[in-house]
Formats: structure tokens, C-alpha cells, sequence
């Protein structure tokens, strides 16, 4: 490896994940970075790599081969995985995963059990102020059923943020959002990265998410098609 781990928060060299029982090569030699307080957008085809490399990024799954590092540290040497998600990354998905027994304040909490010890009144006021934060504290009592689709994705952006994340990982964070609710949905994150210093990596078909990102990361068949700075452009992302 070539890089300089110093100059990145997250860092893939040369990642490779096939399914199943290697029939399938779903990432072949995958290297980038991020680096603190970068947003960074991945893009391409379906099928192209882009959720599995996500989820070996998170720490979700181990790559074949290859390493990840975070600070500088390789993720195959650490031995609580949960933990260390739980401390340093935040994810939002396209379908929310909000539990629907549970309150909007009581989604939020649940990460709260697996970082920093906090007393139950602790875990209740910093779940009200992320509620507050992303503007819905008249629904901190509701269900996911009783939330409107883009209030869900608000609560589980707030539920990311519960333990104060370095990296927040998105998997097509506006996929099921109108117009409307995409935008205010984006405007959030780019409010979120300036006041928390978060790093952001977002995967995406939607050119409106890949135009806010600082770098865009375009992938094919499991390869690194182009790795550049974002710019504006009317053509779909592809």
C-alpha cells in the first residue's frame, strides 16, 4: 500500500468479497479513503459492489482479503467489532429499520445500550435533544407507523448521531424520500457534518446526493471505475 493511513479516518486497500462460496466476486481489489470531516458519495450500477463494500467499510462484514483500516488501525485485529461500531459509526439505511414497538425516543435510545454506560435519564434527555435536532420533538411519543416516511428517516438519522459517531454510513439515505423530504433529508446531513465534524459516505444513485458530496466514487463490477471530485452535472448517475 502506497497511502499514507495518517491522511485518512477510513481506509480500504485492495478489499476483495465474493458469494457464495466464491462464485460470485462482488468486490475485486477495492481501495479508497476518507478522510475527516469528507463526504464522500460511491455510485454505480446495481450489483456493482456498492452495499457489500459499504458493509465491510461499517465493519458489518470481514472482507475475503485485503484490509480496512480506521485510524490508522486494521479492523482485522479487533476482536469486538460491535463495540467499535458502536463507538465510532453511525448508519442509516433506505428502509429505516426504526423497531415498531418502540417510540420514536426509544428507537433512538438503542444504540445507547452498546456505547458509553448512561443512566436511563441520561439515555432519555441526549435522545431528546437528537429528536430536537433533526426537528421533530412533538413526535418523540409516536411510532414508526404514526411517523409520516420522511419523519422515519429523520429518526433513524437521529438514532445514527446516538452515540456521537466519527463516520456516518448511509446506504441510499434518500431511496424512499419525495423530492421534498430528499432535500430536507440532505440539507440535515450537510448541517450534521459542519457542527459534529462528522465524515460522511454515502451510497447512492441520486445525482442530487453525489453533486453535495466533496468526492464521488463511480464502481462497475466490483472495481473502482473513477475516483474524483464532485462537479456539478446534469446526467443520471449510472
Amino acid at each position: 500500500m502506497t497511502e499514507d493511513l495518517q491522511e485518512y479516518l477510513l481506509y480500504a486497500d485492495g478489499v476483495h468479497k465474493s458469494y457464495p462460496d466464491g462464485r460470485v466476486h462482488a468486490l475485486n481489489g477495492v481501495s479508497l479513503g476518507v478522510r475527516d470531516t469528507e463526504f464522500v458519495a460511491i455510485t454505480g450500477p446495481s450489483g456493482c459492489g456498492k452495499s457489500t463494500l459499504l458493509n465491510l467499510l461499517g465493519a458489518l462484514d470481514r472482507p475475503d482479503s485485503g484490509e480496512i483500516y480506521f485510524r490508522g488501525e486494521p479492523l482485522s485485529t479487533n476482536r469486538n467489532l460491535d463495540a467499535f461500531r458502536a463507538r465510532q459509526m453511525g448508519f442509516v439505511f433506505q428502509s429505516f429499520f426504526l423497531l415498531p414497538t418502540l417510540t420514536a425516543l426509544e428507537n433512538i435510545q438503542v444504540p445507547m445500550f452498546e456505547g458509553e454506560r448512561l443512566s436511563s435519564h441520561e439515555r432519555k434527555k441526549k435522545a431528546e435533544e437528537l429528536l430536537e435536532l433533526v426537528g421533530l420533538s412533538g413526535r418523540a411519543q409516536h411510532r414508526s407507523s404514526q411517523l409520516s416516511v420522511g419523519e422515519r428517516q429523520r429518526v433513524a438519522l437521529a438514532r445514527a448521531l446516538a452515540n456521537d459517531p466519527a463516520l456516518l454510513l448511509a446506504d441510499e439515505p434518500t431511496g424512499n424520500l419525495d423530492s421534498d423530504n430528499a432535500a430536507r433529508v440532505l440539507d440535515l446531513l450537510a448541517t450534521l457534518r459542519l457542527e459534529r465534524k462528522l465524515s460522511l459516505l454515502i451510497v447512492t444513485h441520486s445525482i442530487e446526493v453525489a453533486e453535495r458530496a466533496d468526492r464521488i466514487i463511480r464502481m462497475k463490477d466490483g472495481r473502482v471505475l473513477e475516483d474524483s471530485a464532485a462537479v456539478s452535472s446534469k446526467a443520471e448517475v449510472r
